[in-house]
């Protein structure tokens, strides 16, 4: 089992693309980006904030980017992916953890059926 660690978004999606550019990648490759919740604490956790929304960009075009790695595997036709996109919490104000709605909402999307 491999760990590697990054200081910021940029070492991470750095870290999941060399491994995703191995023929021998990991079978399991768990990453954690900040972009949003990093920004919400800093100015708010909401749609009314351009900061915030920008991260929602940043974050989705690094999505992009690892699952176009993953799709120009040149074993991908013969690999059975499953990948995971979710949240761990929601936000209120600048901060998370609370009781509120907004705070408790989260989502997960998949590219296969969940039962």
């Amino acid at each position: 089992m491999v760990f590697s660690d990054a200081t910021d978004d940029n070492g991470t999606k750095a870290n999941a693309l060399a491994d995703l550019n191995q023929a021998d990648c990991s079978d399991f490759i768990f990453t954690i980006f900040e972009y949003t919740d990093h920004t919400g604490h800093g100015s708010g956790f909401t749609p009314k904030n351009a900061a915030y929304m920008q991260a929602f960009h940043d974050a989705d075009a690094t999505g992009k980017v690892l699952l176009r790695a993953v799709e120009s595997r040149e074993s991908y036709a013969e690999e059975d992916w499953l990948i995971l996109i979710t949240t761990d919490h929601g936000g209120w104000s600048t901060r998370h953890g609370g009781d509120t709605l907004e705070e408790r909402i989260t989502f997960i999307i998949s590219n296969q059926a969940i039962a």
